[in-house]
């Protein structure tokens, strides 16, 4: 990536869930620890959140932020397990279009200062354990 700085590892475990016990936890407050872990990541990455959960007319987006001049739309996808595939394997072409047409949304409707955009995907996958990890793919 142009212009990055020093980022953590892309992959790895990390924190456990702050509420309740992975097992437990709803398809909607999965997806929400998922999200917020993904954020932390990008923070500690040396990234600025602009948005999270933007609803707009066709959609939403998950996280919008700037790793530094570059605008960055990040889908995040969080599983359990793996018997329906990898998280990541959600983000279909279908997906990457209606994913593309929030961006031009979101371009169009917003003024956030970049030079570049791109859109990334962070797969989480949430351990029995209680611990998560997380892959993050840039530009999608």
């Amino acid at each position: 990536m142009i212009g990055a700085a020093a980022e953590p590892p892309l992959q790895g475990p990390a924190a456990p869930p702050r509420r309740r016990r992975v097992a437990e936890m709803t398809t909607s407050e999965l997806g929400s620890a998922g999200e917020d872990l993904a954020a932390e990541h990008l923070v500690a990455c040396g990234w600025q959140i602009i948005e999270r959960n933007l609803r707009l007319s066709q959609g939403e987006l998950d996280i919008v932020a700037l790793a530094h001049t570059t605008l960055v739309f990040v889908e995040v996808k969080t599983r359990r397990t793996f018997v329906a595939g990898v998280p990541q394997a959600a983000v279909t072409p279908s997906k990457l279009r209606r994913l593309r047409r929030l961006a031009g949304e979101y371009l169009m409707e917003r003024s956030t200062p970049h030079r570049d955009v791109r859109i990334d995907v962070v797969a989480v996958h949430a351990h029995l354990d209680g611990t998560f990890s997380l892959e993050h793919l840039e530009a999608v």
